[in-house]
């Protein structure tokens, strides 16, 4: 039970004592546990009214906050106590005046214009155990993405048909627990059965610092007939996944100098070679394409089709490409996000 590392005698935060806990936790009572804390060398004490919680979702900590806010009697601070609180949840802590601990040493604890003690730094030792623990990388980040895309949506379904429809095989069980994950991480509302984005900008920064390079299974660069890549020999095949790369694709969102070789997402590298009839090249600045195998959802979701029906990786996957690639990529992921932001009305 977590308030049982509630000891009197014992640190909370050095150098902050425990000099007496009364644990409150049951049916009736508003508050899980009562703490003093006394700074070095004894003094003045501080009492503290705690909410202690299992989980420590943005979610949770701020459903937290506010009964803990309102639960603390006079002379009481408000108190959090969570499995796991990292440094952004502390900072949130500290502007709302509400103190926080966790069960790895983190915390910080706060008497407006008497005490202020904080400690960040230590590894999470208790991950999270919600079905799905991360729905900004693989395929249930498309769920994110499609939010990314449009903001509002009348119904699960409808957000589910929708993905579906842009290229990502998500079944509707997939997607609810996805968006149920986006909900605890205070990224999408919900009201009744619909469904609204709320922070574009949090979800942006989370899908790029979630977002991992993928390992291709396979590459082959290629001298292709005439030497020009004519996509219109690919579409006809349906069991085929193909799109050029974000890094391919970035010409089409900003300026920008391109070097080497198209690079082209397959699902098949042999399938592709088959339909567009090309020869292996084994000096990479001299093929007209470059085939990389890959069954990364993103590579083949939301594309954008031009004229000639060419597949461009979507503008959200040009980004992610690009913010973790060289200086001149990133200059140009800079660019985009402004883009990407600029479309999004929550």
């Amino acid at each position: 039970m977590m308030l049982t590392r509630f000891k009197p005698g014992e640190m909370l935060l050095p150098p902050l004592m425990m000099k007496s806990c009364t644990i409150e936790a049951g049916p009736g009572n508003r508050v899980d546990a009562r703490l003093e804390l006394v700074p070095p060398g004894g003094g003045e004490s501080f009492r503290f009214a705690v909410e202690s919680k299992a989980r420590a979702t943005p979610q949770t900590i701020q459903q937290a906050t506010a009964q803990i806010k309102a639960a603390a009697g006079e002379g009481e601070w408000p108190m959090i106590q969570v499995p796991y609180l990292p440094p952004e949840r502390i900072q949130e802590l500290e502007r709302d005046g509400v103190s926080g601990v966790d069960l790895c040493g983190n915390g910080v604890v706060i008497v407006p214009g008497r005490l202020w003690v904080v400690r960040v730094g230590n590894a999470n030792q208790y991950r999270d155990s919600r079905p799905l623990s991360n729905p900004y990388r693989g395929r249930s980040a498309m769920v994110a993405r499609m939010l990314m895309q449009q903001p509002r949506w009348s119904s699960l379904s409808e957000l589910a048909s929708a993905i579906t429809a842009e290229g990502a095989e998500l079944s509707l069980p997939q997607v609810s627990k996805a968006v149920r994950a986006l909900k605890e991480d205070l990224m999408v509302l919900k009201d009744g059965g619909a469904i609204r984005l709320q922070n574009s900008l949090r979800l942006m920064d989370k899908l790029g610092r979630e977002w991992r390079k993928p390992q291709f299974s396979a590459k082959q660069a290629c001298r292709l007939p005439g030497g020009a890549f004519l996509p219109g020999v690919l579409a006809p095949d349906r069991q085929l996944k193909w799109a050029l790369t974000g890094e391919s694709s970035v010409t089409r969102y900003a300026v920008f100098m391109q070097s080497g070789p198209p690079q082209l997402a397959v699902s098949s590298i042999p399938q592709a070679m088959a339909l567009l009839d090309a020869t292996p090249e084994t000096v990479r600045n001299f093929a007209d394409i470059e085939l990389v195998e890959s069954d990364e959802a993103g590579f083949f979701f939301s594309n954008e089709t031009d004229s000639e029906g060419l597949r461009w990786a979507s503008r959200l996957q040009t980004w992610l490409e690009l913010q973790s690639g060289d200086a001149r990529q990133r200059e140009a992921a800079r660019e985009l996000r402004d883009q990407l932001l600029s479309k999004v009305t929550e």
